[in-house]
C-alpha cells in the first residue's frame, strides 16, 4: 500500500511524493477542479532582478528545456494523464509564459477541451528590466479550460462581478506578487501568490470540492483551497518543497493564523469580504454511503456496528486519499443486483468512523482476495426503518454526469451520494407506490 507523504487531521489536504506522471494514472478518483503550475522551461542561464540584486533565471533541472517536441510531448502526457481524472463539469487552469503557454493551448485543442478563458495576470510589483534592450515583463498567462464541450462548467459570475466594482470581471488581474508574509515557510523559486489561486478557487468551484495539483511546489493551491473550504491533493518530487507545503498547512490549522491571512489576501473590495463571503456559501448536503448486502447477512444487523467494504486497488495501490467513502456520515444499506431490482432494505446507521484496514487485521476475511478493507463503525448497531424500503433509482440518487458512483453500484463497491437524494428517491418511490 502506497501512503501519502502527508495527510492533514481533517483529511483535507494531501500530499504525495514522486513523479506526477508515475502517480497520476494510479489515482481513482474524479477532481472538481485542476490548477497546474508546470515547468515553463525557462532555465536558459540567463540573469534577472530579484530584491534588487542580479540573479540567475535557473530553477532546476526539471525546467531546463530540451526543445519544441520534448515540451509538447511532456504537455501532451500529462494533460491527459489529468483529463481522466476530471469529473466531466470540471474545469483546469494552466499557468505559464510565452516559453510554455503556447505548446499547452495546442495541445489542450488537440485532447478536445473547450478552452474558456486566457487570463492575462498583470503583476503590479515586477521585477525591472536590467538589460533595457526589452518590454519590462510583467505578465504571466493562465488558460482556463474545461473538460468536455457539452457539459457546463461553474462559474461565480455574481462574486467575481462583485470583486469589480459591480462590473463584469474582465480577464486581465492586477494582482501583486508573493508578498513577505506568504514566505514563512521558507519559498518555493516559482510560488505562485494565494492572491491569484484564491480567484481561481472561488470562481470556479463550490464549497467542499476536490482540487488537484499535479506540480504542487510549495501548495500555494493546497493553501488556498484549504481557507476557502475545499480539499486539496497536491503531487511533487521534491521531499524539499512537500515539507514546505506541510509547514504552510500546518500553520494555518491555528484558527488565528488562517483568519489573518483570508484579511490579507488581495483582490478583495476589503479585509473582511472574503471570510464573510465564506460564511455564506450554502453548506454541501451530507454524503451517505451505499452498501450492498447479503440476505443472510440481513437476521445479524441489528447486534453488529461494523461494515465492510473492499477498497479499491490498483496496481497495488490503495487510495486513502481522497475517496469521498471518508466524506460518508451516513451508511444505507441495499440488496438486489445480477438482472434483480435494485432495493433500500431500510437497515441504516450514522458513521462513527472510517478506516482502511489489511485483511489479516479483519477476522473472517484473513483468506480474502481483497487485501484491504473499509472499516465502517457506526455510531451504535444498525436500525430498521420499514419506511425507508423502497426501490433504488440511480438516476435520482447519482447526478446525469456521475459515471463513477452508478459504475462502483454495479461493482458492489462503496458508491456515494447524499442525504437528500435518498430522501427524495424515498419519497418519490412511496407517493408512486401509494
Amino acid at each position: 500500500m502506497s501512503e501519502p507523504y502527508f495527510k492533514s487531521k481533517d483529511k483535507n489536504f494531501y500530499l504525495l511524493q514522486g513523479d506526477t506522471m508515475d502517480l497520476l494514472p494510479k489515482i481513482n478518483h474524479k477532481f472538481d477542479m485542476v490548477f497546474a503550475d508546470p515547468p515553463y522551461f525557462l532555465s536558459n542561464n540567463g540573469l534577472s532582478i530579484q530584491s534588487g540584486k542580479i540573479v540567475s533565471v535557473n530553477k532546476g533541472k526539471w525546467d531546463k528545456s530540451h526543445g519544441f517536441d520534448y515540451i509538447n510531448n511532456f504537455n501532451r502526457k500529462w494533460l491527459k494523464q489529468v483529463r481522466e481524472l476530471m469529473k466531466e463539469d470540471a474545469t483546469i487552469w494552466i499557468s505559464g509564459t510565452m516559453h510554455n503557454i503556447f505548446s499547452i493551448g495546442q495541445i489542450l485543442t488537440e485532447l478536445d477541451f473547450k478552452i474558456l478563458n486566457i487570463i492575462t495576470w498583470q503583476k503590479t510589483n515586477p521585477p525591472p528590466n536590467f538589460s533595457c534592450r526589452y518590454f519590462t515583463y510583467s505578465t504571466e498567462q493562465i488558460i482556463w479550460a474545461r473538460k468536455s464541450k457539452k457539459v457546463p462548467h461553474f462559474y461565480n459570475y455574481k462574486l467575481m462581478k462583485q470583486l469589480n466594482g459591480d462590473k463584469q470581471m474582465q480577464d486581465v488581474w492586477k494582482l501583486p506578487a508573493i508578498a513577505k508574509w506568504e514566505k514563512s515557510c521558507k519559498k518555493h523559486p516559482t510560488q505562485k501568490p494565494l492572491s491569484i489561486l484564491t480567484r481561481i478557487i472561488m470562481a470556479s468551484t463550490k464549497p467542499n470540492a476536490w482540487v488537484l495539483d499535479p506540480f504542487a511546489g510549495s501548495s500555494t493551491t493546497g493553501i488556498a483551497s484549504n481557507l476557502a473550504n475545499r480539499r486539496f491533493l497536491g503531487i511533487d518530487k521534491e521531499a524539499e518543497y512537500l515539507e514546505i507545503s506541510k509547514c504552510r498547512k500546518i500553520e494555518i490549522e491555528k484558527k488565528e493564523v488562517a483568519e489573518l491571512y483570508k484579511n490579507k489576501i488581495s483582490g478583495f473590495n476589503n479585509q473582511k469580504e472574503f471570510a464573510s463571503f465564506l460564511e455564506k456559501e450554502p453548506k454541501p448536503s451530507k454524503k451517505v454511503a451505499l452498501g450492498f448486502c447479503r440476505k443472510k447477512d440481513i437476521p445479524n444487523l441489528t447486534k453488529t456496528n461494523k461494515f465492510y467494504f473492499h477498497a479499491i486497488e490498483q496496481d497495488n495501490f490503495v487510495q486513502d486519499f481522497p475517496t469521498e467513502i471518508l466524506d460518508a456520515k451516513i451508511i444505507y444499506l441495499y440488496q438486489g443486483g445480477r438482472g434483480k431490482p435494485l432495493f433500500f432494505i431500510g437497515y441504516y446507521g450514522g458513521i462513527k468512523s472510517i478506516k482502511l484496514k489489511h485483511k489479516s487485521k479483519i477476522k473472517g476475511k484473513e483468506n480474502s482476495r481483497t487485501e484491504y478493507y473499509y472499516e465502517i463503525e457506526l455510531e451504535k448497531n444498525f436500525e430498521l426503518n420499514k419506511y425507508l424500503t423502497s426501490k433504488l433509482d440511480t438516476k435520482i440518487l447519482f447526478y446525469k454526469n456521475d459515471k463513477t458512483n452508478k459504475e462502483l453500484l454495479n461493482k458492489y463497491l462503496p458508491a456515494i451520494t447524499t442525504i437528500d437524494k435518498v430522501e427524495l428517491n424515498i419519497n418519490k418511490y412511496k407517493s408512486t407506490n401509494a
